[in-house]
C-alpha cells in the first residue's frame, strides 16, 4: 500500500490505460456462489450464465435494487431507460432504499429477502464472497475490463475472479471558505492553524472519531495497514516509532485548535461564515458550494507536521461497485441490469446528478468530468490515497481506531500511556487473524 501505487492511479487516469495493482484480497477459501437459479435453464449454475448464452433467460422477470437515499431518483431514471431498451422482457423491478453502507449487513443478514442488485463500498467484497453471498459476474467481466480502470476492476476482484460491477471512485479532499484562507495557506495544517483569524472561527474542522477520515494519520506517516499491499492480515505497524508519532500529533490537535464534529455542522459554520476548512467528500460539494457561494473552495488535504517534517496528510480510497447476489432467481437478468447501471452512460449520468466520479477510462480523460474543481481536487488527492483493504480482517480496524483516536484527541490517553495504547489497538486490529 506505498504511496507509488496511488500515484500511478492518478498517472494513468488520465491516459488510454493504467498499470498499477491496487489492494490484494487474501482471506480462506471462499464459498461457492453456483447456487441453484429458479426459472433459469437446465443448468443453474453460476458457470452457465456465460457470455455465450443469450441475453437473457426468461420473458419475465422481477428484481430489486438496492441504493442510497440520495440516489433514488437517479436510479428509477436509470431503471426505466434499462426497461425501455431491453422490451423483450415483462420487467417488474423495484427501487428500494438500502445504501452502500448497511448493505453487505442486510444481505449477510437474509440472503433470500437481499436485492438482486445491490451497491457496497469496495471493501465489503471480501467478505461477501466468502459468505458465498455474491453472484460471480461471469457474462460481462470483458466488456466491463475493457473499459474500466485498473484500480477499479482490482477493487471488484476477490482472489482473482471478478464479482462487481464498478461505478465510483471517492476519496475526500478539503473545502475552504476562501474568505478565510488563500490556496496556499490551505496547503499546510499548521499554517491554517497558526493564522490570525477573526474571533469566534474555527480555522479547521473534521470528523476526528470517524476512522475512516482519522485513520489515514497513521498511513501519512508510514505505518502500514495490513502489511505493504493490504492483504497481510496479522501486520499492522500503528505502534511502531513512525505510530507514535501519529499518537503524539493526534494528542496535541484540539490545543492548537482543531475542532470535531460532523459535515452537517459543517454546513452550518460556513454558511455562517464561522469555519474556515473542513474534510470531507464529493458527496458534500453541492451543499457547501451553496452555502459558500462565491468564497467555495477546494483542495487537496494540506501537510501534517510529524516531529518537524512535513508529509501529506492522506486519505482512504474507495470505490463502489455494484454486486448480484448468489442465490438470485434471475441471474442473467440481475448481471444486464448490474452492468447497465455501471455502464459508461450511466456513469456520465451519476457524475451529472450526484457528483460520482466515473471508473470508466474515456469519461476519466473527459474534460467535462476533469475540468470541475471539487473533482480536481479529489484526483490530486488520489496521489497521496490508499485503498481500502478488501480483506475480512478490516471489520476489525473501525471501532478500534475510532476509539483510540477520539481518546487521544479528547486528551483522555495520558501521552506516556500512547504505547501501551498503540499496542492494544494493533492486537485488537489483528485478533484472529491468520
Amino acid at each position: 500500500m506505498k504511496r507509488k501505487l496511488f500515484s500511478k492511479v492518478i498517472a494513468m487516469m488520465m491516459v488510454s490505460a493504467m498499470g498499477m495493482s491496487m489492494v490484494g484480497c487474501g482471506g480462506s477459501e471462499a464459498k461457492t456462489t453456483e447456487a441453484p437459479a429458479e426459472n433459469a435453464t437446465e443448468n443453474t449454475s453460476t458457470e452457465s450464465a456465460t457470455a455465450d448464452e443469450s441475453m437473457f433467460q426468461n420473458t419475465e422477470a422481477a428484481l430489486t435494487v438496492w441504493g442510497s437515499q440520495d440516489d433514488q431518483q437517479m436510479l428509477n431514471e436509470m431503471v426505466e431507460a434499462f426497461k425501455a431498451e431491453y422490451p423483450e422482457v415483462k420487467w417488474d423491478i423495484t427501487v428500494r432504499v438500502n445504501g452502500e453502507d448497511q448493505a453487505k449487513t442486510e444481505v449477510l443478514k437474509d440472503t433470500e429477502a437481499a436485492a438482486d442488485v445491490f451497491a457496497i463500498a469496495h471493501d465489503q467484497l471480501g467478505e461477501l464472497v466468502q459468505s458465498g453471498a455474491v453472484y460471480k459476474n461471469t457474462k460481462y467481466a470483458d466488456e466491463i475490463k475493457e473499459r474500466t480502470i485498473d484500480a477499479a476492476i482490482n477493487a471488484s476482484t476477490y482472489e482473482g475472479e471478478l464479482y462487481g460491477y464498478p461505478s465510483v471512485s471517492e476519496t475526500y479532499f478539503l473545502f475552504y471558505n476562501k474568505a478565510i484562507f488563500d490556496e496556499e495557506k490551505v496547503k499546510s495544517l499548521e499554517t491554517m492553524l497558526s493564522s490570525e483569524l477573526p474571533e469566534g472561527v474555527t480555522p479547521f474542522a473534521m470528523d476526528v472519531a470517524n476512522a475512516y477520515y482519522s485513520g489515514p494519520f497513521f498511513l501519512s506517516n508510514g505505518c502500514e495497514l495490513f502489511g505493504a499491499d493490504g492483504s497481510d492480515a496479522k501486520t499492522v505497524t500503528f505502534n511502531n516509532a513512525q505510530g507514535l508519532e501519529v499518537a503524539k500529533l493526534i494528542g496535541s490537535l484540539k490545543e492548537k485548535g482543531v475542532v470535531a464534529f460532523d459535515d452537517t455542522v459543517a454546513a452550518a459554520q460556513f454558511e455562517a461564515g464561522t469555519l474556515g476548512a473542513y474534510i470531507a467528500g464529493p458527496w458534500k460539494t453541492e451543499t457547501y458550494k451553496e452555502v459558500l457561494g462565491d468564497n467555495f473552495g477546494v483542495a487537496e488535504l494540506p501537510t501534517l507536521n510529524f516531529n518537524g517534517e512535513e508529509r501529506h496528510m492522506s486519505s482512504f480510497a474507495g470505490f463502489k461497485i455494484y454486486c448480484v447476489k448468489a442465490n438470485t432467481k434471475y441471474p442473467l437478468e440481475a448481471m444486464a441490469l448490474a452492468n447497465w447501471l455501471t455502464n459508461e452512460d450511466n456513469q456520465l449520468k451519476r457524475f451529472q446528478d450526484r457528483g460520482g466520479v466515473p471508473v470508466s477510462k474515456a469519461l476519466s480523460e473527459s474534460s467535462e468530468v476533469t475540468s470541475d474543481p471539487a473533482v480536481a481536487a479529489l484526483l490530486a488527492q488520489l496521489n497521496y490515497a490508499y485503498a481500502m483493504p478488501a480483506i475480512p480482517q478490516m471489520g476489525k480496524f473501525w471501532d478500534a481506531t475510532k476509539a483510540f483516536v477520539q481518546e487521544a484527541f479528547d486528551g483522555t490517553i495520558a501521552e506516556a500511556d500512547y504505547q501501551a495504547k498503540l499496542d492494544t489497538l494493533v492486537a485488537t486490529i489483528t485478533e484472529g487473524a491468520q
